[in-house]
């Protein structure tokens, strides 16, 4: 019993003891930076205190915690600060929307606190600081250039560097200037509306004449070039109808000496073939010549007799012939050539 009193009573002092922690402690949250002052001691300390938990004893300690985080200071219509008026180089009233984009500097917050002081007055001396910049800058500029987008850009990079320089001694940063619309006096601007026409139509005038020009150029180029390929063409169908020419003759000349060659070789051919022929005809002439001279010959000889009764019975035209086989017999073929030997010596 008395170990459970004494855990109890040690669970009572501790809790005692982280309330009494807690209440002498400050909570820096994300986002934030913590400027501690010692009012006891040496005062204002010179150190940024991050996010986490801080010792914070009343009496001694004093904080003030600032936004460490990107701020805006928006000058648009129906915002506190009321939109941006600026009278311009011709006397207008220009109506400007702009938002301001800073942060206060890493580091510096304490020196912030030392010279402006607490909450949100070094706000103040920021958009301070900023219209006279900007009115400075773009008080400048006529009312027209305030049409052109690329002016307007300009003359906000110029305010940016002036802000800049500005913001760095109350140890702020400036991160950019957004213009977001820009609002004329209705006479104003609707005479500026008329000059930008007047401009514009001016400038499709211009583009007018310079595509009749171009048109024009274009047009006698086409003409040139027409005329150069028409002179090309002509050079080549002239080259073509020589070289057409050349190839005839040349094709004329082949052709003739191609003739010739055939005519001279069929007339060759012709002088061969004749020239064999009368070889061929003599020889058989000399062939039948030597064959008559040996016929002749072997007429003189002594089956000269028995040549021509058998030429006789060959030549012998009869119809019907008897012939006794008392009187003759025919199986005596030497005394059947005699009776036709007598038969043709009798009728020579």
């Amino acid at each position: 019993m008395k170990i459970i009193n004494a855990l109890s009573a040690l669970v009572v002092l501790a809790v005692v003891a982280l309330l009494g922690l807690r209440s002498c402690t400050l909570k820096v949250r994300p986002g934030e930076i913590g400027v501690l002052t010692e009012e006891w001691g040496q005062g204002l300390v010179q150190k940024d205190y991050g996010p986490g938990f801080h010792l914070d004893i009343g009496p001694l300690h004093s904080w003030a915690v600032f936004d460490s985080t990107v701020q805006s200071l928006s000058m648009v219509a129906g915002s506190p600060e009321g939109a941006l008026q600026v009278k311009s180089a011709d006397g207008a009233t220009v109506t400007m929307d702009i938002t301001i984009k800073f942060s206060i500097k890493p580091g510096e917050c304490w020196a912030l606190r030392q010279e402006l002081g607490t909450g949100n007055s070094y706000k103040t001396k920021v958009r301070n600081e900023a219209l006279d910049a900007l009115r400075d800058v773009f008080g400048g500029m006529t009312t027209e250039d305030f049409y052109i987008p690329e002016k307007r850009e300009e003359k906000a990079n110029m305010t940016k560097t002036a802000l800049s320089a500005r913001l760095d001694g109350l140890h702020v940063r400036l991160i950019d200037i957004l213009v977001r619309d820009v609002s004329f006096e209705e006479s104003y601007e609707q005479r500026i509306k008329e000059g930008a026409v007047a401009t514009q139509q001016a400038d499709v005038n211009d583009a007018l004449r310079n595509a009749a020009f171009y048109r024009g150029e274009t047009q006698k180029v086409e003409a040139e070039t027409v005329a150069k390929v028409t002179v090309i063409r002509q050079g080549l169908e002239k080259t073509r109808r020589e070289l057409t020419s050349d190839n005839e003759v040349i094709i004329a000349k082949i052709q003739a000496d191609s003739e010739r060659y055939v005519v001279e070789q069929r007339a060759d051919a012709d002088l061969f073939a004749a020239e064999k022929s009368a070889a061929a005809s003599l020889l058989v002439k000399n062939a039948e010549a030597q064959a008559q001279a040996l016929r002749q010959t072997s007429l003189r000889g002594p089956g000269a007799e028995n040549l021509i009764a058998l030429e006789a019975a060959r030549n012998l035209q009869l119809t019907t012939f008897t012939l006794s086989t008392l009187d003759t017999d025919l199986l005596d073929l030497g005394k059947l050539a005699e009776k036709l030997g007598s038969l043709d010596r009798q009728s020579k």
